[in-house]
């Protein structure tokens, strides 16, 4: 009987120990909207839109880290296209920071958008409408060096109402994460609000 219990015990100690580390994206499944998002993150006022002096890149934002639900995120540099507007390509495999303005902990607002889905797929950037403020967030650059964020605010902006300032790259000590959130309108090019995530550099 004990070594029954001992066998036991071993197979539940090796199945623990094969379970894959979970995966946020497949946890929070939903019904997707039949479509792609069409309309810009948001516009780049032309004032900001400039070169940024230069700095190291972010490659990765990670969430949760160190814990069994931690998220990352690949980061790629963008600018803007021909009408001003920040490009934020098609597809989830990655989340763009806009290289004309400061990398994330420089002077300055440093912006990093990426999609909430696309193609019926939930991308990492959903994960914007579940952060907490106080949350920690770390970022990672071209020359390995990793920085710590913390969530100074989160809100959610009707698309036509969305604040042309946070877009401005001049101001402040921050970074803004934005992504596509409430209501799918396909009629109206896609979701009509944005979820803004203001995180600010955490002090050693």
């Amino acid at each position: 009987m004990r070594k029954r219990i001992i066998a036991a015990l071993c197979v539940m100690v090796l199945l623990v120990g094969a379970i894959i580390v979970f995966d946020y994206v497949n946890a929070n499944s939903e019904t997707l909207p039949q479509g792609n998002q069409e309309k810009e993150i948001a516009t780049i006022p032309q004032k900001t839109a400039k070169a940024a002096e230069k700095s190291v890149a972010p490659v990765q934002i990670i969430f949760r880290q160190g814990t069994k639900t931690q998220i990352e995120n690949p980061v790629r540099p963008v600018g803007t296209d021909k009408e001003g507007r920040m490009e934020v390509p098609d597809g989830i495999d990655a989340v763009y920071w806009y290289k004309y303005g400061p990398s994330p902990g420089d002077k300055g607002n440093a912006i990093i958008a990426g999609h909430r889905d696309w193609g019926g797929e939930l991308g990492l950037f959903k994960y914007l409408e579940d952060i907490s403020v106080g949350e920690k967030v770390s970022i990672v650059y071209a020359d390995n060096e990793k920085k710590t964020f913390e969530v100074k605010s989160k809100k959610s902006y009707a698309f036509k109402d969305f604040p042309q300032e946070l877009m401005d790259t001049t101001k402040g000590n921050k970074v803004t994460l934005i992504s596509c959130t409430g209501s799918f309108d396909r009629s109206q090019d896609g979701y009509q609000n944005r979820e803004v995530v203001i995180l600010q550099p955490v002090k050693k």
